[in-house]
């Protein structure tokens, strides 16, 4: 409680809001002895130095304010796969019979990547999915989301064929075009060669999984209602496959690997699907159609194949384009969508990525006409 309390003083103290009081106080004395001084900057470099020096933040997490330049990714091939990884499954199971298991999940099978560079480029160009014309007066997009990138100026009759399966809720869209994007890049990777050296394939991956942590881990941050059964749901379907077809993994992480994962000191830098995904993306696709009934009560993860299966027989030549367009248009969708209560409270510790496209939206809507815009330059 000391350690906790005296962290939350320094934090104070060291905080552009204490520099504004003193800036601003009566007692000159008080703005001399602190300010004129340097005694303010020394405690503010000492506070800023202090949360650097921790790998992971554990003790100054989520103080600072400035962005991390990280995004977080949660992949739901990746994590129900790991399920059969005897380690994480018996802890998974203690933690599910103290009622802790929706914790451990988030914490385990979530990590955070350095934003790749394309991801930045692509959303410091969303004017091109978004223009002041698509803005209502009440500064919501007019269209739902995914329209624009499947619109038929693109893809002619694609977002007609798709629309039965893309989703009533904005969540439930989230949740079926993931997995249906792990579907099509594992096909595409197994029949092209030269396909995992394409550097948007990474950043497509990215932007879903980072879609998906969001639905996890910050529901808030996405608009509409929570469907935490309905995730749920379609993990339980997954682990139904693993365990019919005996999808086996490796022997487990290493207690020190466990650790670092649960204390967050964990940063996947390699965003390339594993074995075990691909495996599972492959029974996915081939599942046959008497085993579909199983799946009647929640039938997302055969929408999610449907739309994969669409997507690849659909002629379509440059299929990450497609995918590429569609996770920037969802981003777009969330960031302009999002409560703003929500962005605020993120951006006093750092802020998010989403947050980060909204400032960029709220920014192209107050945009005077001029040659750039139409090229979405900030």
């Amino acid at each position: 409680a000391l350690v906790l309390e005296m962290k939350s003083l320094l934090g104070a103290l060291g905080s552009s809001w204490a520099l504004a009081f003193l800036c601003s106080t009566r007692w000159d004395w008080l703005r001399h002895s602190v300010l004129c001084t340097g005694r303010w900057h020394q405690v503010r470099r000492s506070v800023i130095s202090f949360r650097r020096s921790w790998p992971g933040k554990i003790i100054m997490k989520g103080s600072s304010r400035e962005w991390s330049g990280t995004m977080g990714q949660h992949n739901m091939l990746r994590f129900r796969a790991g399920q059969v990884d005897p380690m994480s499954r018996r802890l998974g199971n203690l933690l599910n019979m103290l009622m802790l298991g929706g914790q451990w999940d988030r914490r385990y099978y979530s990590c955070t990547v350095v934003v790749p560079e394309n991801v930045m480029k692509d959303a410091q160009r969303v004017g091109r999915w978004v223009s002041r014309d698509d803005i209502n007066t009440m500064g919501l997009l007019r269209h739902n989301w995914g329209e624009s990138a499947l619109a038929d100026r693109y893809y002619p009759g694609l977002y007609k064929k798709l629309e039965e399966y893309h989703g009533v809720d904005f969540h439930e869209s989230v949740m079926c075009w993931h997995i249906a994007t792990d579907l099509i890049l594992a096909k595409e990777e197994k029949e092209k060669e030269d396909f995992a050296a394409d550097k948007r394939v990474q950043t497509v991956r990215a932007l879903s999984n980072y879609m998906m942590f969001l639905l996890v881990n910050r529901p808030y941050m996405l608009p509409g209602l929570p469907q935490n059964w309905l995730y749920k749901q379609t993990c339980n379907n997954l682990d139904k496959i693993c365990n019919d077809y005996d999808l086996v993994g490796s022997l487990g992480d290493s207690l020190w690997t466990v650790l670092k994962k649960l204390l967050g000191l964990h940063h996947h830098r390699v965003l390339e699907s594993s074995g075990l995904e691909k495996k599972l993306a492959d029974l996915i696709m081939k599942l046959p159609k008497e085993h579909a009934s199983s799946f009647s009560e929640t039938p997302r993860l055969l929408y999610a194949r449907s739309v994969a299966v669409i997507i690849l027989e659909s002629g379509v030549v440059d299929k990450v384009r497609l995918l590429l367009d569609l996770w920037m248009d969802f981003l777009a969708y969330a960031a302009n969508r999002c409560i703003r209560e929500s962005h605020a409270q993120k951006l006093s510790t750092g802020g998010e990525l989403v947050t980060i496209v909204w400032l960029i939206l709220e920014h192209l809507r107050y945009l005077k006409e001029d040659p750039n815009q139409q090229h979405g330059h900030v």
